[in-house]
């Protein structure tokens, strides 16, 4: 996706993007609270983007009559992600805030939110359940706090903040309009503003969340698989070079057991009539297409484009020296007559492994697969 663009000021300080999706009952109230807001002084105006529903929301909204309330209906793409993002690049106000339709997010927070970044203190600020003054309504259960803490641990690469799967967030307009290469998947679009907008200051500000009092949860094992997939994401996104070289190592090391496991059937189905020359030459073949398939995938997983035969005949000519290490050790360790089969491959491919690791992985992405784009 490519930067936002956001619309010129037009005395709105603030503007309210609220995804929604079947969730017209929570709109009344929603809206109530807000229109508390800028009767109290806050130059506010709420942008309602809803995957057509087809629930009442646009009628709902008509009847309620508030001018500084819009309704972008999406008939054309799905998601809540996708639909902040369309809710942003709308939006008139030099602060951003992105909040729930559920009423979890109390949006009395948000003066002290808009305050945090429009004064300059924060790049970013974030209705935070985790950071002294916050907390969530009893009723949420072990697993959910359980899923709710893992799901933190694993955004630690890239942010200290407490609470990174909050929904409820403020950002300057101008910090979202630097935003590059936005490709959010599943609903925790915090986070990839964070490392895709450069947030290098963000602030917490304490909320109480409250149980949704309409509609249903949207925690689900699917959405907890789109997050795993979002942080691999911003991983290659932020980190290109350990992002390859990590996967590039795991599957070198899977290859130890593959080979050893390989030279032990071998011998055990053909041993009486294929000679042990013949077994570990078939057993290295087969390993090198093993590492070939997975390092292309998930260490070289940004260049898929070049043809396959081509990355593969590079692939084998690149692991040649470690190959032939492996050869001759594991033929040697066999000749002494000492050591069984697997335990010989196992040791052949560890040497072949740790001899050609760097030198591997460095010549492959300079020679056969081209290099990761970066972030900056």
């Amino acid at each position: 996706m490519n930067s936002p663009q956001t619309s010129s000021g037009s005395g709105i300080d603030i503007s309210v993007v609220v995804p929604t999706y079947r969730e017209a009952e929570s709109l009344p109230p929603l809206i109530k609270r807000l229109g508390q807001l800028r009767d109290g002084g806050a130059a506010l105006e709420v942008i309602v983007v809803d995957d057509d529903s087809g629930d009442g929301t646009d009628e709902i909204l008509r009847q309620l009559g508030h001018p500084w309330v819009r309704l972008i209906t999406r008939t054309d793409e799905r998601g809540l992600s996708s639909a902040v993002l369309r809710g942003l690049a709308e939006a008139n106000g030099s602060v951003l805030v992105v909040m729930d339709a559920d009423l979890s997010h109390p949006p009395e927070a948000i003066p002290a939110m808009a305050e945090a970044v429009g004064s300059g203190k924060a790049d970013f600020a974030v209705g935070s359940r985790y950071v002294p003054g916050g907390s969530t309504e009893d009723g949420w259960g072990v697993l959910r706090w359980i899923n709710s803490r893992v799901a933190t641990v694993m955004a630690r690469p890239f942010t200290s903040v407490r609470d990174p799967m909050s929904g409820f967030l403020a950002i300057r307009a101008e910090t979202w309009a630097k935003a590059t290469d936005l490709d959010p998947v599943g609903y925790k679009i915090g986070l990839e503003l964070i490392v895709k907008c450069r947030c290098r200051h963000v602030v917490e500000v304490p909320i109480h969340f409250a149980t949704r009092q309409h509609g249903q949860s949207k925690l689900s094992l699917r959405v907890q698989l789109q997050y795993l997939m979002h942080i691999v994401r911003l991983a290659r996104w932020k980190f290109p070079g350990w992002s390859s070289f990590l996967p590039f190592a795991a599957v070198g090391l899977s290859g130890v057991f593959v080979y050893a496991g390989l030279l032990w059937a071998l011998a055990a189905l053909f041993g009486s009539w294929i000679s042990e020359d013949v077994r570990i030459v078939v057993a290295i073949a087969l390993t090198m297409i093993w590492n070939f398939a997975f390092d292309r995938w998930f260490a070289f997983w940004y260049d898929r484009r070049t043809a396959v035969l081509r990355q593969f005949v590079g692939f084998v000519a690149v692991c040649s020296v470690p190959v032939l290490v492996n050869f001759f050790l594991t033929r040697w360790l066999l000749g002494e007559g000492e050591l069984v089969t697997p335990i010989a491959g196992v040791l052949g491919a560890l040497a072949g492994s740790i001899a050609g690791l760097l030198f591997n992985w460095v010549v492959a992405r300079a020679v056969v697969f081209s290099r990761p784009p970066r972030c900056e």
